[in-house]
């Protein structure tokens, strides 16, 4: 039987002296493996479908429950993400969260066209930070480990001065209403996720906030779902050397 997906490839694995192991990220089927053969092979002609971040609409062979991928139809290779160090930085953690985060077999729209959006918004625009915190909280959001509201869980009032956060919960604490269990984050992290909570358009954040607020994400990413993302420490890595 063949199938058409259309998909976003996010790891690939050798196999074989000449063929590889995709793993795709599909609309129609959701995260799924699949072999692909010959394609380490010089002039390959399905080369390109097994390059990372490519976006084709795939031809998929089924036996024995096992897919291979017989044809592929380019629609984007997001090239941008492989020449600007920032752009694939950003687009690995991308990739490594699906791959990590969602179970195969699970097709979800919503998730989809966020994944896509977002790689879209990597490789053709600027704001490559602030474009993978909001990817970053969207995931957080589908995986149901939404961020509470940014008020005070005991005033209610917005916080000024030393703010605290409860991973447990996801809620946020003044410093006089704070209660075992919270951890204290900075005023920097809690101001910009403010500003993009405020704001689904353009908005300004400083780089040295956004960097405090992916670390922020990424350990809340952690604590929730007990996964530590490689590309998430290398990114990290790389914004302490340039911001």
């Amino acid at each position: 039987m063949e199938y058409i997906v259309n998909a976003l490839m996010i790891r690939a694995s050798d196999y074989k002296d000449n063929d590889k192991i995709l793993t795709l990220y599909s609309l129609e089927k959701g995260k799924i493996s699949s072999g692909i053969k010959g394609v380490k092979k010089a002039g390959a002609k399905l080369k390109f479908a097994s390059e990372p971040f490519c976006f084709a609409e795939y031809v998929l062979a089924e036996k024995s429950g096992r897919f291979t991928i017989i044809g592929a139809s380019h629609l984007d290779s997001f090239y941008n993400l492989r020449l600007d160090m920032l752009k694939y930085y950003c687009s690995a953690v991308v990739l490594e969260t699906i791959n990590a985060l969602v179970p195969e077999n699970e097709p979800d729209a919503q998730l989809f066209a966020l994944v896509i959006e977002t790689a879209k918004k990597l490789n053709y625009e600027k704001s490559e930070l602030i474009t993978l915190c909001r990817y970053l909280l969207n995931l957080i959001d589908m995986l149901g480990y939404k961020i509470g509201t940014l008020t005070c869980q005991g005033c209610g009032d917005f916080i000024n001065g030393r703010v605290f956060f409860n991973p447990q919960t996801a809620e946020f604490s003044c410093l006089s209403c704070r209660e075992n269990g919270f951890m204290e984050i900075t005023p920097e992290t809690y101001n910009a996720l403010n500003a993009l909570n405020e704001s689904s358009g353009e908005v300004f954040i400083e780089s040295a906030s956004l960097l405090k607020l992916l670390r922020f994400l990424f350990f809340y990413l952690n604590v929730t779902t007990s996964t530590n993302l490689k590309s998430a420490t290398s990114l990290i890595d790389y914004l302490k050397q340039t911001i």
